[in-house]
């Protein structure tokens, strides 16, 4: 199943027009002096490539939901993986939050938590902006903490068949996303954490509520309701 799906991504196109984007990426913030770590797209990749945005489209193929949820935008490189999977289900809408940090040395370090990493968005760009354009038709985009934004958008929402992480990797951020999420989840829907690696608050999560957990990559894992 992993081999056909990979076939679909590799058709659509995406990975070529990602790296096209990360080149502009990096030709934009070359110039600019990180404010501390070194400045990075966010993009789900490692030694095998687009593995991890390819397993997430593969997670939403084969549950193919209604409803996804997801913190944490930047560029929109794993955010357009979920689209292309919502786009080849032919069905479905994806809401994500999102609180940007774009490449400015003189930025507010006080505006993020302690330990956020390089990933940015160019000046001048908006948050997605690596997003194709022809997948964005079922996304919808809330600017602001997941803290929050998260609530009122689950309480809106009711139930969701997907949820994401990719926003504030501390621990009481984490903590508090997935236990919100979990409980808006309907049975058999699926939870996402990104760095999960970053702290144990999604190991700790899953054996508070007794419930098995499968990687997607190095730094990346789900859990099933």
């Amino acid at each position: 199943a992993l081999s056909s799906y990979a076939d679909e991504v590799a058709a659509s196109g995406l990975a070529e027009h990602l790296d096209e984007q990360a080149a502009l990426f990096w030709s934009t913030v070359s110039g600019v002096t990180p404010r501390g770590q070194r400045y990075n797209t966010g993009r789900v990749t490692g030694r095998d490539g687009y593995g991890e945005g390819l397993r997430l489209y593969a997670l939403l193929r084969t549950l193919r939901p209604e409803t996804v949820v997801e913190t944490g935008v930047c560029n929109g490189v794993s955010t357009a993986f979920l689209l292309l999977a919502l786009d080849r289900n032919g069905t479905g809408a994806l809401h994500s939050i999102d609180l940007p940090e774009y490449a400015d040395p003189d930025a507010d370090a006080d505006a993020f938590w302690e330990g956020k990493g390089g990933a940015v968005v160019p000046s001048g760009k908006e948050p997605g902006w690596m997003i194709p354009d022809e997948l964005r038709g079922p996304w919808k985009l809330v600017l602001g903490r997941s803290q929050d934004e998260l609530p009122p958008l689950l309480e809106r929402l009711g139930t969701i068949d997907v949820f994401m992480h990719d926003s504030e990797h501390s621990y009481e951020c984490m903590s508090f996303e997935f236990e919100h999420a979990f409980r808006a989840l309907r049975p058999g829907g699926a939870l996402i954490a990104d760095d999960v690696n970053a702290n144990d608050a999604f190991a700790d999560f899953a054996q508070a509520h007794r419930v098995p957990t499968t990687p997607l990559g190095p730094k990346i894992a789900f859990l099933l309701k």
